[in-house]
C-alpha cells in the first residue's frame, strides 16, 4: 500500500530562511516529494514564485542561455 505524502508549509519567513539555507534548487526539489501542500496563501505564492524561478533557470539551461549558478 502506498501512503500519501502531505505537508504543511509555514509562514513565509519559515520558508525564507528555509529557502537561504538549502539554495533555489533544493528548496523547490524538498517540496516535490509530497502529494499535498497545505498552508496559508501567501507561503503558497512564495513557494509558487520559487518554482517558477527553477523552471525559468532549468529552460535556461536547456537553451545554453544560463551561466549562474544556483
Amino acid at each position: 500500500m502506498m501512503g500519501f505524502n502531505h505537508c504543511y508549509i509555514s509562514s513565509v519567513e519559515n520558508l525564507q530562511s528555509e529557502f537561504e539555507s538549502k539554495g533555489l534548487e533544493g528548496f523547490v526539489k524538498s517540496y516535490r516529494k509530497y502529494d499535498a501542500i497545505t498552508g496559508p496563501s501567501e507561503s503558497f505564492r512564495f513557494l509558487e514564485e520559487k518554482q517558477k524561478q527553477y523552471e525559468e533557470y532549468i529552460n535556461n539551461i536547456d537553451n545554453n542561455t544560463n551561466t549562474d549558478k544556483l
